[in-house]
């Protein structure tokens, strides 16, 4: 007797019917029914030959051993069922609460509370959408996402909007957004679908092999760095870089690592020989890290200052600080020590550390590769930008104009709440998805 066999069978085939009848994700019934089946068939093999019954009396003392139908397919279902990363949520909410402390401890005067309003409500609505969407739709139109992205960034580049001397933002309505700082997001979902639909393919020849490993290279190296190499600083080429190495990671691609640092390297210092103001720059900021001229350190010094002089809890809340520069984009932690004081900010850096712990955790218990990618390669966007920001402010490492996410309100905070929603999103689903799904997923995904 097959499994095909006795899944025919009047007995087993009602007792599947019921058992998958109480598991509401239907995606896994057919996984439900080849495992029961299995352990029928084992069974029932047992008992014809160890206890020298026929067929029919052997599987009907098989199904009855099985158990009550409706108790195992309740059993089944709970262990199906969506599941929310409750821990994240929570110090989401956490970090969300001392976004909105911090926008009212600001200095009033520079800031629109109604843009601040809209922006919220557009992220938590982009949140509630992105967590009950199914992820593995996304995964077949990566290509375009990428395509689109770049396109994007090239785009506003020549005719986007200057701002501080970089030409990195693009304008839609009253909201700007900084495609610097929106692009390493979009990038690493893009390329997280794209590693995963090349990981389905069966292996080609070396020869088609090598001119796919130099079309990735120049796509998710190259192309990418020459737009972010054309603006005024280089961070958000380092932040996109640090998820992509991540993405090689979590996939396992050790030797085409090696192949896109060396071509990175590369690209950086003959684009670099052609630009000797940007070089001098990058060159500045590092040196100056470690130089006692307080003229050449100011920025690092004043943030300093700024969080000594807040004390256990701070000099008030809006009170201003006038040697302290850029307190409402890289220097705002700083100026929230200065006016809320060092609890305060003891408070938000717990908060990031649990949030980068918990946000990788909740990936690697993700079961199918591609949201396991999904939730590593944006987390760590998320972590490198908030751990790099509270850091700088601090004077540990060298001042980059990099923002603090989620907790500095801004047009990029839509995307960056979708994205939350969105990584939660997958790991609800981290019990729902089909093994047997998954592979006609994939071989799907390679057809395409």
């Amino acid at each position: 007797m097959n499994e095909k066999k006795l899944a025919t069978h009047p007995l087993v085939a009602a007792y599947l019917e019921e058992v998958c009848s109480h598991v509401k994700a239907k995606d896994v019934h057919n996984d439900i029914a080849s495992e029961l089946l299995g352990h029928l068939l084992e069974r029932v093999e047992d008992l014809m030959e160890l206890e020298q019954l026929g067929e029919e009396e052997a599987i009907a003392s098989a199904v009855r051993g099985m158990g009550d139908a409706r108790e195992v397919g309740i059993g089944l279902n709970a262990a199906h069922k969506p599941k929310t990363e409750w821990s994240v949520v929570v110090i989401f909410a956490v970090m969300f609460l001392l976004a909105v402390v911090a926008l009212f401890a600001l200095p009033a005067g520079f800031i629109d509370m109604t843009t601040k309003l809209i922006i919220v409500l557009a992220g938590l609505l982009f949140m509630v959408a992105a967590y009950f969407g199914n992820y593995q739709k996304l995964a077949r139109w990566s290509w375009w996402l990428y395509a689109i992205t770049i396109g994007v960034m090239y785009y506003t580049l020549l005719f986007g909007t200057q701002i501080n001397g970089a030409k990195e933002w693009l304008s839609i309505g009253k909201l700007t957004f900084n495609l610097g700082e929106v692009s390493p997001y979009l990038l690493i979902v893009a390329i997280a679908g794209i590693l995963y639909i090349e990981r389905s393919k069966p292996r080609s020849t070396q020869l088609m092999s090598s001119v796919k490993i130099f079309a990735q290279l120049v796509a998710f190296i190259l192309l990418p760095m020459l737009v972010y190499m054309l603006t005024p600083t280089m961070i958000n080429l380092a932040v996109y870089m640090f998820g992509l190495f991540v993405l090689f990671i979590v996939y396992g691609k050790w030797r085409f690592m090696l192949a896109a640092a060396g071509t990175l390297i590369t690209g950086i210092v003959l684009l670099l020989s052609f630009n000797g103001g940007q070089l001098h720059y990058i060159i500045f900021r590092l040196t100056t890290m470690f130089s006692n001229d307080p003229h050449a350190n100011y920025q690092a010094l004043r943030s300093v200052e700024a969080i000594q002089a807040g004390g256990l809890w701070g000099q008030g809340i809006g009170v201003p600080n006038p040697k302290l520069p850029f307190i409402y984009s890289e220097m705002m932690y700083a100026y929230l020590v200065y006016s809320l004081g060092w609890i305060f900010g003891t408070i938000v850096v717990l908060a990031v550390i649990a949030f980068v712990w918990r946000t990788i955790r909740m990936g690697l218990r993700t079961k199918d590769m591609y949201g396991r990618s999904l939730i590593v390669g944006v987390c760590s966007i998320f972590g490198i930008r908030l751990l790099w920001n509270l850091l700088m402010c601090l004077g540990i490492v060298p001042i980059f104009g990099i923002g603090l996410p989620i907790l500095q309100l801004s047009s990029v905070t839509i995307l960056e709440f979708g994205l939350i929603g969105f990584m939660l999103g997958v790991y609800r689903r981290k019990d729902m998805i089909s093994q047997q799904q998954d592979q006609g997923f994939q071989s799907s995904l390679t057809k395409s």
